[in-house]
Order: structure tokens, then C-alpha cells, then sequence
């Protein structure tokens, strides 16, 4: 994979003891670690991986890279090649662009305040119809991340997409520099990490550091309906195209519900039209496969896009359904922020025409002072689109709460719990056959908590 010397030029460190034999692969995990990989210890707020040196240089690891100032109080053992560099993070990054740039094949870089996770799958779901690829697996979307997939890269690929998520300004131009994407997704910027980024104008602007880094000759794609994303500029040698429900070059029409088997649309190209059948519910989904289509309808013909989009299914936590004696599960418990509960409210209430749309919300996290705004909003679409709303966490019970009742749902429709099992314990006892109940809330309130105590309850033995 490298030379401890080629790691060294890679990253500006500099060379500690033997310089000698090559590196199979990276490892951050000192416990995961193995002889042959370079080990690279990285800081966070509540540890510092420099403390497992001495861990993994005697489980046999004879390469490791550390900062200089841990170095400075520290020494390495004399049969380990050490690399010595300013700030780990930054040289793990560097390390990953170097070998990205061994490779010539197309990398996508997806990024938005929702959708990021379905858009990949998209994209994946039709790429794979033309041949082998790597896509982000997990949460791997970050700093730390992102360079992980990237030395997963192999010379039998032919195709990448990286979702690349942010918590500030700065950290989309990072993982774009890194990655040298030739295409660009922004679908959306939505009120999301508002305690750090402050207003949605700065979402949107940090979101937009992805299309200044595409390649000359690349394709930035933006959501034509979203004003904030539209106006986006880019790298100025780079192509750009647009998709949107209401506007965009690449659109949707004829769109018709077919209930919990999904919703079937017309794409609508500049190359030509395709009719397809998606079986994920939802407004947004026709939005995450427009993304997916203008993005590579000018390499992917028109028919395999279509049949990619047909063969996709939703993620695991995004809207997914399930049915379980008479009972509908719609699992949407991976994230939440405003936007994406109230689409998810309103998608509820499309699915359940006849049993009782019931949805069961955790609080949004990471809003910081738009907090109370942002719940009682939810509150009030709750209110004038679900018959039953459980609530879990303080901003819901106090601000969700709050609107739900300003919309004018009964008090007795709407039940405050004080856990997951309670709240599972309540919904056991009153639900009926023909249900259809949402489970959404950020990904530190983990929802996905009640649904499986739900289905526990539910598949007890009954009593005679």
C-alpha cells in the first residue's frame, strides 16, 4: 500500500527510527490494529489514541504515526518506524488523498441536510447495473471517516460515492479536497446544526464547499427548488445541472401514491423520459431520485438509471416499512432535524387512509436557541396530520407538546412518556389492527429503542 518513506512525504512528517518495509493498511482503532498496518492515534474531546502507543507497538504494530508535541514528552520503541507530524487528523486526510490520486475513476461527493444516506444508496442501486464500486458504509461521512473508504480503494473499482457530512464551516472543503470528487451533489439546506452553524444561509454555504472542489470538467447538482442550494456558486471550470419537483432541468411529473408500495413518477431529462415505479414512500424520495438521475444521466443510460431506482429499497432507519400482524412500522429513527420529521408527518398521514396514523417523536437535537421554535413547528404538523402523537425527551413534551395542542388535537390524543418502555407499554395497550405508526428522532434519542419493544410486546405469548 505505502512506504513508511512515502508516508512520510504524503503527510510533511517526519522520520523517527526505521524507515525501512511497507504499510498493508491504516488503523485508527488500537484495537483492531494489526502487525503490517500503520497505527494512527487521533485526538478527541474525550481521548487522546496516543495513550494506546506502547498498546499496539507490543501487539506487534512496527509503524506508527504521532503529533510532535506528544513527542516531546513521549518516545516510541527503537524497532518501530514512527512518523512525526503536527496534527494527526490532518495527516491521516493527506494520507487518503495520496492514495486517491493513484486511482483515475469517478468519485460522487453527496452532501445535504437530508437524504445524504438514501441518495448514496440511490446512486449505488444503479452503478452497480455497470460494475464493481465503493460506497460509504455506516457513518463513515466525516474526517475520520471518509479517508477510511478512501483506502478501501482498489484498482477493480469503477465507480465511488462518498456521503460527507458537517457539524461547521470548513470540514465539506476539507473532505472535498481530499477526495478530488468529479461530481457534486447539494440536494438541500435545511435547519440542521443550528447550535453550531447559527443560521440556515451558513448550512447552505458550508454545504456549498463541495462544487468549489470539483474537478475541472466535473458536475456540480443542485436542487432547483431549494433558493439557498440554486444560488450556490461552484468551481467556475466545472459544468452544473439542476433537478427539482417544480423546476430543474431534470424533473418529475405524472407522480401518483401507491400507497405503502411506494409512489410511481416520470423522470424528465434533457436525454429522454423513463417511467418508474420507487417503492419509498414520501416527497422527498421523488427529490433523492432526481438527485441520483441528474447526476449520472449524461454517463448511465436513461433505462438502467430507472431500473437501478426501481431495484432500490429504503436504508435501514430511513422510512422504512415494515408489517407485523396488522400492524404498520415505519422506521425513520436514524436522524431527525425539522424539515425531515415534518415531511415524514405528512408521508404518515398519506399511508394510513383507513387504520390511525400514530406517531411516536424524540427530541431534535443540536438546534441550539431555535430549539423551541423548531419543536412546537413539528408539534403543530403533528397536530393537523396524525391521530395519536407520543412524545419522548424534554423539547418534545414541553414545545411539540405545545403545538400539537395550538393545532387543535385532543389532549387525550397525545401521551408524554418518560421512556421507551413506557411509552412502547402505552402504545401496545390502545393500538389496533390497520395502525400505521412513525418512529423519528435524532440519532441520540435512538426510537428504533421503541419499536423493538414494541415488537417484543407484541410477540409474546397471549394469555388464555
Amino acid at each position: 500500500m505505502f512506504s513508511v518513506n512515502e508516508i512520510a512525504v504524503a503527510t510533511g512528517g517526519r522520520l523517527i527510527g526505521l524507515a525501512s518495509g511497507n504499510i498493508t493498511g491504516i488503523s485508527t482503532d488500537s484495537r483492531s490494529v494489526i502487525p503490517g498496518q500503520l497505527f494512527v492515534p487521533l485526538r478527541g474531546e474525550h481521548f487522546d489514541g496516543h495513550t494506546f502507543i506502547k498498546e499496539v507497538t507490543d501487539k506487534g504494530v512496527t509503524a506508527i504515526l504521532a503529533e510532535e508535541n506528544w513527542l516531546k514528552g513521549h518516545s516510541i520503541p527503537d524497532s518501530v518506524a514512527g512518523i512525526a507530524v503536527k496534527n494527526s487528523l490532518k495527516a491521516l486526510g493527506d494520507l487518503a488523498a495520496e492514495w486517491r490520486n493513484r486511482f483515475d475513476m469517478p468519485i460522487i461527493g453527496v452532501t445535504g441536510s437530508n437524504g445524504k444516506t438514501t441518495v448514496k444508496e440511490m446512486l449505488g442501486s444503479i452503478l452497480v447495473l455497470t460494475g464493481q464500486g465503493l460506497k460509504t458504509t455506516g457513518n463513515l461521512n466525516n474526517l475520520i471517516g471518509v479517508p477510511q473508504m478512501l483506502f478501501q480503494l482498489r484498482p477493480e473499482h469503477c465507480w465511488v460515492v462518498l456521503e460527507m457530512g458537517m457539524s461547521e464551516s470548513g470540514e465539506i472543503d476539507r473532505l472535498a479536497s481530499i477526495t478530488a470528487p468529479r461530481v457534486g451533489i447539494v440536494l438541500n439546506a435545511l435547519p440542521a446544526h443550528l447550535q453550531s452553524m447559527g443560521t440556515v444561509e451558513a448550512v447552505a454555504a458550508a454545504k456549498g464547499e463541495l462544487l468549489h472542489r470539483i474537478s475541472d470538467g466535473g458536475l456540480a447538482v443542485v436542487n432547483a427548488d431549494d433558493s439557498r442550494v440554486a444560488s450556490l456558486s461552484q468551481n467556475p471550470s466545472a459544468r452544473r445541472i439542476s433537478f427539482g419537483i417544480d423546476r430543474g432541468e431534470v424533473r418529475a411529473g405524472k407522480i401518483e401514491s401507491l400507497g405503502l408500495d411506494g409512489q410511481r413518477f416520470q423522470i424528465i431529462t434533457p436525454h429522454g423520459e423513463a417511467t418508474v415505479h420507487l417503492k419509498a414512500c414520501g416527497r422527498h424520495n421523488i427529490y433523492n431520485a432526481l438527485a441520483a438521475t441528474a447526476a449520472l444521466h449524461e454517463t448511465v443510460e436513461l433505462a438502467t438509471i430507472a431500473k437501478g431506482l426501481e431495484n432500490f429499497t429504503p436504508y435501514k432507519g430511513r422510512f422504512q416499512i415494515e408489517q407485523l400482524e396488522g400492524i404498520t412500522f415505519i422506521d425513520d429513527s436514524y436522524n431527525a432535524n425539522p424539515a425531515s420529521t415534518k415531511a415524514a408527518l405528512e408521508t404518515l398521514k398519506q399511508l394510513a387512509p383507513e387504520g390511525r396514523s400514530i406517531a411516536i417523536l424524540g427530541d431534535m437535537l443540536e438546534l441550539g436557541e431555535h430549539e423551541a421554535e423548531a419543536h412546537r413547528g413539528v408539534g403543530a404538523v403533528a397536530g393537523r396530520n396524525v391521530d395519536h402523537l407520543y412524545l419522548l425527551g424534554k423539547r418534545m413534551v414541553k414545545y411539540a407538546l405545545e403545538g400539537a395542542l395550538l393545532a387543535d388535537m385532543p389532549a387525550e390524543s397525545v401521551f408524554c412518556g418518560k421512556d421507551h418502555s413506557e411509552i412502547a407499554l402505552e402504545v401496545f395497550k390502545t393500538m389496533k389492527n390497520g395502525d400505521v405508526i412513525l418512529f423519528k428522532g435524532s440519532r441520540g434519542m435512538a426510537m428504533e429503542k421503541v419499536s423493538t419493544e414494541l415488537k417484543n410486546l407484541m410477540r409474546q405469548p397471549k394469555g388464555e
